[in-house]
Formats: structure tokens, sequence, C-alpha cells
């Protein structure tokens, strides 16, 4: 044998490591219970034996095969992984002891070298024979147990080595972003923050040290010359002769608009009469029989309900919102149903009781003690009423201001001319069966009510003390207005 012959044939047991044959074993899975054949080969890790195994996987199914199930082949489920652990221990312990490497079968032949002999073992002959039969087995389980150890470690190298790369993306990318939201933070700090800036700050405890240094850092700055009572920070003087910049000015704070006071309420004037007994009635067939009434003391507006005074019913969603004009004019265009909502409005806000007058008290006031056609005399004076041509002026479109004409001795104004004013009663034909104590007169199922008054629009005779006119109830009329009244 020459001497490349001999090196070839030293060569050989390597050359047959490379080209060692795969093994398959059956594995039953710990997760879904089948048998499943597992390729095992020196050469890669564990891998199904069969693609219909693989497929069938739950655990394949979940990751998803993708387009290319050929590269699949190496995958090894979980379940199947920890199936093989046990065995892999055990292989894993037989390879530990010390195992001598299989004899080389060196030919018996004369010409060999003398060198290559002596350098073989003394019981190389011995045991050539047993190693020679469990050679690839033994060197297939031990590849196995060390590949197994092997892999595992690696395994966890790399999950220790994404879950430490998990750790400082979170403590670099965290810190940079709150610093940021410090600097675009306002001057005025959480407080002056808007909302989109508070809700970007990070979610974290309150008494959490990152939220504490976050709020204090974002905290307003105290105002110049005041000192923290938790500081005890002293400044160093400054050297003579060097000048310290001024310190920048802030911004003043604008001033806080004072919350606007709740408007006033307005109540209409009240004029306390004493009661009395007057004759009631006069020159019309309407205002027949007369008749004497004794009334008891009451209350009754200094001038019809405004314009102004009606807006606050209005605001408060007490009454239609049908008032035109300036708020010193008497509101006009309502019903007697309209007066009735204002006066339920005006008696709730105000914790008293208000009514119309009845129509005994209104003459009663009207005539102001007297028994004439008017307060002041039997006859029409300039600047006395507001009446169509009792002034003559031309008529105008609206009625005029509240105070237009003269006041009456009861301190009452506009009780003839002005604008027509509804009062309690029923309307009747006359006066026959009308109560003698001053009560509203009142008929069921009647909707006319009595006007009083007239109105600007209306001539001298309809503002006389005596007049008395009617109307529907439920039905408004730009001419008509109201006041209102009240018992002690």
């Amino acid at each position: 044998m020459s001497e490349s012959s001999a090196l070839q044939w030293l060569r050989a047991p390597r050359l047959a490591e490379d080209t060692l044959p795969m093994d398959s074993r059956a594995v039953a899975c710990r997760r879904c219970g089948r048998t499943v054949e597992v390729s095992l080969s020196p050469m890669r890790p564990p891998g199904f034996q069969r693609i219909e195994d693989q497929v069938e996987c739950p655990e394949v199914q979940e990751r998803g095969t993708g387009k290319d199930q050929g590269g699949l082949l190496l995958m090894m489920c979980g379940a199947l992984e920890q199936s093989l652990d046990a065995e892999w221990e055990a292989e894993q312990s037989d390879a530990a002891v010390p195992h001598q490497p299989p004899p080389l079968a060196v030919p018996t032949h004369p010409r060999a070298a003398p060198e290559l002999l002596d350098a073989l073992p003394e019981s190389w002959d011995d045991d050539r024979s047993d190693h020679e039969a469990d050679a690839p087995t033994g060197w297939l389980r031990a590849w196995l147990a060390r590949s197994a150890g092997l892999r595992k470690g690696l395994i966890r190298a790399v999950v220790a080595v994404l879950i430490l790369g998990v750790v400082f993306l979170g403590g670099v990318l965290l810190p940079l972003r709150e610093i940021k939201l410090l600097i675009q933070s306002p001057p005025g700090g959480l407080a002056g923050a808007s909302s989109a800036q508070r809700e970007a700050l990070p979610a974290a405890p309150p008494s959490s040290p990152r939220r504490i240094l976050l709020e204090s850092a974002a905290a307003p700055a105290p105002p110049p010359g005041s000192r923290s009572p938790s500081s005890s920070f002293v400044a160093p003087r400054q050297t003579a002769g060097l000048e310290s910049a001024p310190p920048a000015s802030e911004p003043a704070a604008a001033p806080r608009a004072a919350p606007e006071p709740e408007p006033k309420l307005r109540i209409p004037e009240l004029i306390a009469i004493a009661g009395g007994s007057f004759a009631m009635g006069g020159d019309d067939e309407s205002e027949q029989p007369a008749h004497q009434v004794s009334l008891k003391p009451f209350s009754l507006g200094k001038h019809p309900v405004t314009v102004g005074e009606w807006k606050q019913c209005v605001a408060a969603a007490s009454c239609p919102d049908i008032a035109s004009g300036a708020d010193d004019r008497p509101v006009i265009n309502v019903s007697y149903d309209d007066t009735q909502a204002y006066l339920a409005w005006l008696s709730r806000a105000t914790g008293k009781t208000f009514r119309l007058p009845t129509e005994a008290e209104w003459e009663y006031a009207a005539r102001a003690g007297q028994r004439t056609r008017y307060w002041w005399g039997d006859r029409m004076r300039p600047g006395m009423a507001s009446c169509k041509g009792c002034n003559g002026d031309v008529e105008p479109d609206q009625p005029p201001k509240i105070g237009s004409a003269q006041v009456n001795p009861f301190g009452l104004y506009d009780m003839g001319g002005g604008v027509g004013q509804w009062v309690a009663d029923n309307w009747h034909k006359n006066y026959k069966g009308a109560p003698a104590d001053g009560s509203a007169w009142l008929e069921d199922g009647s909707y006319a009510r009595v006007i009083r008054s007239g109105s600007w629009k209306n001539g001298a005779a309809d503002a006389r003390a005596g007049s008395r006119d009617r109307y529907d109830g439920r039905i408004r009329h730009p001419t008509l207005g109201f006041r209102v009244a009240s018992s002690p």
C-alpha cells in the first residue's frame, strides 16, 4: 500500500461523516395527540417528514403557510419540539459518557507502512468489531444531543437579545418623546396647555416618579422675586463691573372678564289704592244703570306693562315673543290669554300674586275720586290723554312711551287713552246684576272680555273713565295692552 493510498484510507471516516443518511422517528404531538413522522438529520434541525403532517399541524396553520410550502418542511412546531425533549435529554446523557472514535478498518497487507501500523492503539484490533457496528448510530445520537443543546441555547440567546432591544428602545424613545412634549409645552405649563397637548402626555399613575417629573417640568415658572418654600438655593453675588442681561419680560395675563350679572328682574311699579265707594256708570247704554260699588284696598300698576318688562318673560320662555318697539313703550298686540301667561310667570318669579284689575277697580282708579267724565273735568284738554285728535298731532304707528300724558291724583298714568287695557271681567251688555263689592263679573263659556281706556287710535269719547268696550280674549289686537294689579 502506497503512502497516498494510506492517506486516502485515513480520510475515509471523515468523508463518510458528511454523507450520513437521514433518520426518521414517529413522535406523539403533545398538543393535538397525533403521531407525526419527524426527520432527523445531522446536517439540519429536525422537521416534518411528510408535507401532510405539516399542513394539518394547528400551530403551522396559525403561523400561515405562505406561498412556499417546501421551505416550511424545516419548521418544527413547539408541541413536537417538547415531545422530543425527553428523548434528546436521554440521548444527551448517553453521549456524555466518554466515547472512543470508531476504529479505522486497516486492511492486513504485507506492504503497509510500518509507521502507520505502529501509530494504531493496542486495543484497536480487539474493539474494532464492536465499534464498527455502533459507529453511525452512536455518532448520530451524540450529534443530536449536541445540536439540541446548541439549538436551545441559540433560541434563548435570540429571545434575550430581542427583549433587551425592546427595553432599550422603550427606554430611549419614550424619554425623547417626553422631552419633545416639554419643549413644545406653552409657557403656562399644564394649565396653559391645550387639550390636545395634555392628552399627548404619556399615561402614568399620578404617584409615579416619571409623571411627577413631567408635571414639575411643565409647571409654570414662579413670578420674578418669589422664592420657592422648598428651595434653599442662594444666588451668588454678581461680580462688580459685569452687567447682567435684563430678565425677559413675560406677557401679562389677559384680565379675566368678570361674569355678566344676571339681569335684574323688572317688576311693574305698583301704586297702592285705598279702598272706598263710588258711583259706577256713565252716559252710554252699556254703562247703565249707575250703581254704588264698595272696594277694598288694592294695588295697581303705575303704567301699562312695557316692552322691556315683557321681554323678561319671553327670555324665561314663558311668554310669546310678540313685543315690538322701544323698551319704554307699552307692550301691544297681546290677547287676554297672553296676559295670563305673563301674570303667572311674574307671580312665580317674585313669589307674589299678580292679576288683572277688575272692571270696577279700573274705573275707580281712573276717576281718582271724581264724578266727572274725566278725572280733570267733563271736557278733553290737550296733554291730558294720548288719544286720536286729543293733542292735535298726527296719529303715530306706535303708542307713545309711558308717562307721555299727565298723571292723575292717584299717581297713575294713561288711565284714558294710550293703549286699550284688558280687565278681568267677562263682557255684559249693561250693569244689570253687576256685583256691588267690586269683584270680577265672570260668565262661564264666554270668551268676550271687557276693554277699558280706549287707545291712541281711538277718539276722546273712548278715553272717558266710564267708557267700556269688548273683544275676544283669545285674539290679539295691535292696540291692546294691560296693566297688573294685586291684593294686599
